[in-house]
């Protein structure tokens, strides 16, 4: 059965890696629309990006370009160290093409019919869209339970603070959406920073491919890579956060999840924190991770089989 499923990027590295193996996971998923969100670069920059990757798939969704900022309108910083001004360091995508706007064009919300209809949601970058878009329906995203890549427990998170990058931008955005009966299923940097991809392997997996979307990603990856050897210490190799994510829609039995009650800190200097509190739980958190069986499928989705085997 083929699992349709809208996807929110903030189009960084990482969003390219995941976005690229579900257009490629041609008989398991389908993409059927696309949102973009500031984050890794700025939400025109992402929606070019995003469009881009999954043209170069085969892959027509629509991609529609959305919040520019978070809730409460903090300063955006426009240059991510890990995938630079364009969010592919360097070989990001022309915004040639005039894509639409997420919050018009629709009689209702986009999001609302995503849920509404039961369609299953990835969510790679700040939860911004998905916290406006509970403004316009809220009861169309009752007890929905879209995917985000959100939290560090028991690691350390590289935004201020020690939190992840999403819940940091716009942590006000995930406490609305902890708050109006949602139930997400977190992927935290706990489980995502146990996957690694060696520059090796890539290198070699595009080069047997041969796509020009393989070349893209592989060149994509060099600073994203730089970047991991400076704040995680590994060596020619970095963790694909969101394709750990994205991977949890392909091979859902590789994944672990439990119930949690959360609670995020909106501001100070643990402003993006998620604690697990007493109560009721609001949320599934990713709780364990077939390591090497997320590795193989990355590598085989965005290469091919015989790459990976070569």
């Amino acid at each position: 059965m083929t699992l349709r499923v809208h996807i929110d990027t903030d189009c960084g590295v990482d969003d390219a890696f995941a976005l690229a193996m579900l257009a490629r996971a041609h008989q398991g998923i389908e993409i059927g629309s696309v949102s973009a969100v500031f984050g890794n670069t700025y939400v025109d920059q992402a929606a070019a990006n995003a469009r881009g990757v999954l043209r170069l798939a085969g892959c027509g969704a629509e991609v529609y370009i959305g919040a520019g900022s978070g809730l409460a309108k903090r300063r955006v910083e426009r240059m991510r160290p890990a995938h630079g001004v364009d969010g592919l360091n360097g070989a990001g995508f022309s915004q040639r093409w005039k894509l639409p706007e997420l919050a018009r064009g629709h009689g209702v919300s986009l999001l609302a019919f995503v849920a509404r209809r039961k369609i299953a949601g990835l969510f790679l970058g700040p939860l911004t869209n998905l916290a406006q878009g509970l403004l316009d329906d809220p009861a169309a995203f009752r007890d929905w339970r879209p995917t985000i890549m959100a939290g560090a427990f028991a690691v350390e998170g590289k935004a201020a603070g020690g939190a992840d990058f999403n819940s940091w931008s716009d942590p006000e955005a995930l406490q609305r959406v902890l708050e109006a009966g949602v139930c997400p299923r977190l992927m935290p940097m706990d489980i995502t920073s146990q996957v690694t991809l060696t520059r090796a392997g890539l290198d070699a997996g595009a080069a047997c491919c041969g796509s020009p979307l393989s070349a893209r990603l592989a060149r994509s990856a060099g600073a994203y890579m730089d970047f991991h050897a400076r704040v995680w210490g590994t060596v020619d190799a970095c963790h694909p956060h969101d394709a750990v994510a994205a991977a949890s829609l392909i091979a859902p039995e590789a994944f672990t999840f439990a119930p949690a009650r959360l609670r995020v800190a909106v501001d100070g200097v643990r402003q993006g924190r998620i604690d697990r509190i007493d109560g009721a739980p609001n949320a599934e958190v990713c709780v364990g991770v077939d390591v090497a069986a997320i590795e193989r499928l990355i590598l085989t989705a965005l290469f091919g089989q015989a790459a990976v085997a070569a």
